[in-house]
């Protein structure tokens, strides 16, 4: 069902494998219809975009006119930050609260914000993202909007984010949410989350590739935002080409612009189908088995303890510069695919992985660093 690497492939985390369904979806649902119709194409191209919205509903059990196609999260939250409403704001109360292992990129974001009135605030990375006491202490009344990072790609720590929904509610703030690193590996249901916003990828667990970014937008509060970023698939009727009139779509559609990108729609589509009929529970159950057998075969002193019930799908193991630097040597020459970030060697198990790739993991962490 995928086109897997040579080797042991641990890096769903960064880029999920290509779906052989991605291959297919991005021909018939792309390149086809403007071989065929050219300019004719957008019926098709619409509703390939269409059919994308409708399987995130499914994987996260909202509806499909509440998702918006984005290039990346990036810009979906810079879109999201500026279309909030003014009135809504006190004097001085327009801070971004996030925490300091969020990924770097939406930090940019809050920064470039400044202009614009908005403060960030950081939660150190010092206090855990897991507690929920941490988030109760930095949403206060003075706060005006929350990024929780759903999990924490440095990490592995998971946010409690329908209890941080929660305090977020009691202070009156809005909560917009990246599941970059969850959505496909984590379940998540928005309905019972109901937060702001989300914000997501399909390059990682997904296996859709770069460019297919999403946002979802809560429908109570979508009436309420004016987008400043916008063109004509933001309008209520893209094709009524009257320069004069321009009316908000609806739905979270108000939010995607000028003329879209198809293709890593079409290609992330394919993907999507596939993990949908894998099933999202299947994924799940098999990482963590995987990542239980890890656990357990290792010597207690091998690596710092790793809870699965607070971390996402990505165990992010903590080693010693000398030992990282010999197991990472051993994985390369077996062509492992993973990565390290400082002390932090980080590894995936998705469902194309197996109970023997986990073997050569667990022979190259006991392996004697001096032979």
């Amino acid at each position: 069902m995928f086109n897997l690497p040579a080797g042991p492939y641990f890096l769903s985390h960064s880029v999920g494998c290509l779906s052989k369904q991605s291959e297919l979806s991005l021909a018939e649902n792309f390149l086809t219809p403007w071989k065929l119709s050219g300019g004719d194409a957008w019926p098709d191209w619409l509703q390939t975009v269409d059919l994308f919205c409708a399987s995130l509903a499914k994987l996260f059990n909202a509806k499909a006119a509440d998702f918006c196609p984005q290039t990346n999260l990036s810009s979906a939250f810079t879109k999201w930050l500026m279309a909030l409403p003014m009135e809504n704001s006190q004097v001085g109360k327009r801070k971004i609260l996030i925490h300091e292992d969020a990924f770097p990129s939406m930090g940019y974001v809050a920064q470039a914000m400044q202009q614009f009135g908005f403060e960030l605030v950081f939660i150190p990375a010092s206090e855990s993202a897991f507690n929920i006491q941490t988030w109760q202490r930095y949403i206060q009344k003075d706060i005006d909007c929350v990024l929780a990072t759903h999990v924490h790609s440095n990490t592995g720590q998971v946010a409690p984010v329908e209890a941080i929904g929660q305090l977020c509610k009691q202070q009156s703030c809005y909560l917009a949410v990246d599941v970059a690193q969850s959505a496909g590996i984590l379940p998540i249901d928005l309905h019972r989350w109901d937060v702001d916003a989300l914000f997501g990828s399909c390059v990682k667990w997904l296996c859709g590739g770069p460019g297919a970014g999403f946002m979802w937008v809560n429908p109570n509060t979508v009436e309420q935002l004016k987008p400043i970023d916008v063109g004509w698939f933001s309008h209520s009727d893209p094709f009524e080409m009257e320069i004069k009139r321009f009316a908000y779509a609806p739905d979270a559609k108000r939010f995607w612009g000028g003329t879209p990108n198809i293709a890593p729609y079409a290609l992330a589509l394919g993907s999507l189908q596939t993990l949908l009929e894998i099933g999202q529970n299947t994924v799940f159950a098999h990482n963590r088995k995987l990542a239980e057998y890890f656990l357990a075969t290792l010597d207690e002193g091998a690596m710092q303890p790793i809870d699965l019930a607070n971390v996402g799908g990505t165990l992010c193991i903590e080693l010693s510069a000398p030992r990282i630097t010999a197991i990472s040597q051993r994985l390369k020459k077996q062509n492992c695919y993973f990565d390290t970030r400082g002390n932090v060697m980080r590894l995936s198990f998705h469902v194309y992985n197996s109970m023997q790739q986990v073997d050569l993991l667990i022979a190259a962490f006991k392996h004697n660093s001096d032979d």
